[in-house]
């Protein structure tokens, strides 16, 4: 190997957020000159800063290059690996040294808010974060003046490094009381992580489950409800009384005029639906299916032999059960009497005051010409029930 390199000293201690210097050590072993290229690498690369980024060595030249190692807070405790790669001559070299990093236990609390009011109980929460660069475990308890019970919700958390979490705390009052003045109760919140504790104190305000304006309030309500009750029956009531009197003698007289008017045009429609050659009663169920993109009809041809008779279509009642997309069309020959898109519905019905009516040797068709199916099918499935009366010339 023409180029050759390592570190010194090849292993150190550093501490976290503290620089850390080393050299590394470069010698040319060949007769040529040669242009070194440096660069970091490995897991500590963004932490190491050299002094130069290339070299131009003679022959059997040795030379020193000063490296600073910067270990943050984030880096974990415990070993790591600082390398550097040394490029000549499109050979690489990688020169490494072991760095061992210390533990450092650096964790925070807060207790948010430091002070809760309230007449049943206090709402808190407790923040941890672990600024260190290792793992660790915080006890968390909760400690009263005797008139209050804390209460937290996880009496531990562990935490990873540069990570944290936040506990819910409730403060509940022993005796709760209606009326008086507000009483402050004392607390602290305590944390443990080995040999360290860290002591968080905190204020409840309980008041009244009653607020002072309540009282007054009721009163004020009431006193206004009886003068309103008293200006009603005395003054309000006589003339709303009057004036009800006077609107419903109107009222009466125009729904009188309403109501004769409908009975004549019922028994207009009576008298109408007592001419129409209706017949004896029948009904009629038809049915279509048809894949996306294509349509498909259903025929009925009526009275084929031609004998003379009339079936007048009072009721039409549309099935789209699948919930399919598409369009629906009911065809007296080749007239569309009824066009719906099916999207629009699941059940549709029709009730005909004039009925369809259909000839001798006439064709009724339902026609489906589908775009969707339904879900979970491959075709648009749709039918008509046709309810009405057929009556011989």
């Amino acid at each position: 190997m023409s180029v050759s390199a390592s570190f010194q000293p090849e292993q150190l201690d550093a501490v976290p957020g503290q620089a850390t210097s080393l050299s590394l050590h470069v010698h040319n072993n060949s007769n040529d000159e040669q242009v070194i290229t440096l660069r970091p690498s490995g897991e500590l690369a963004d932490q190491t800063l050299l002094a130069t980024q290339s070299v131009q060595l003679d022959g059997g030249e040795h030379f020193e290059i000063p490296v600073t190692l910067d270990t943050t807070n984030s880096l974990l405790a415990g070993g790591h690996v600082c390398a550097v790669d040394v490029v000549a001559n499109d050979v690489t070299t990688t020169a490494t040294a072991a760095v061992e990093v210390a533990a450092d236990v650096a964790w925070t609390a807060r207790l948010e808010p430091h002070r809760s009011s309230s007449p049943t109980r206090g709402r808190h929460r407790v923040t941890i974060e672990n600024r260190g660069n290792t793992p660790v475990s915080v006890e968390v308890t909760a400690v009263g003046d005797g008139d209050i019970v804390p209460e937290i919700a996880a009496p531990s958390v562990d935490l990873a490094s540069g990570s944290s979490a936040r506990i819910a705390l409730r403060v509940k009052p022993d005796v709760p009381f209606w009326t008086g003045p507000v009483v402050e109760h004392a607390f602290a919140v305590v944390l443990r992580t080995g040999d360290e504790t860290q002591e968080l104190t905190g204020t409840y305000q309980q008041g009244p489950r009653l607020r002072p304006w309540v009282v007054p309030a009721l009163i004020g309500m009431f006193g206004s409800l009886a003068l309103g009750t008293l200006a009603w029956f005395t003054l309000l009531r006589p003339a709303v009384e009057d004036i009800a009197r006077e609107e419903a003698a109107i009222l009466d007289l125009a729904q009188q005029e309403l109501l004769d008017e409908r009975v004549e045009a019922v028994q207009a429609a009576a008298e109408e639906a007592s001419q129409l050659p209706l017949g004896e009663p029948t009904d009629l169920r038809m049915t279509a299916s048809a894949a996306a993109g294509n349509t498909s009809t259903d025929a009925f041809d009526f009275d084929k032999a031609g004998a003379g008779r009339l079936f007048s279509i009072s009721d039409i009642i549309f099935q789209n059960p699948t919930g399919a997309i598409g369009r629906l069309e009911l065809l007296r020959d080749e007239e569309v009497l009824l066009d719906q898109e099916m999207a629009n519905f699941r059940d549709l019905d029709f009730h005909f005051v004039a009925p369809f009516q259909v000839n001798s040797q006439s064709t009724i068709s339902l026609r489906v010409t589908c775009e969707t199916p339904g879900p979970g099918t491959d075709e648009c499935q749709a039918a008509a029930t046709i309810i009405g009366f057929v009556d011989d010339l």
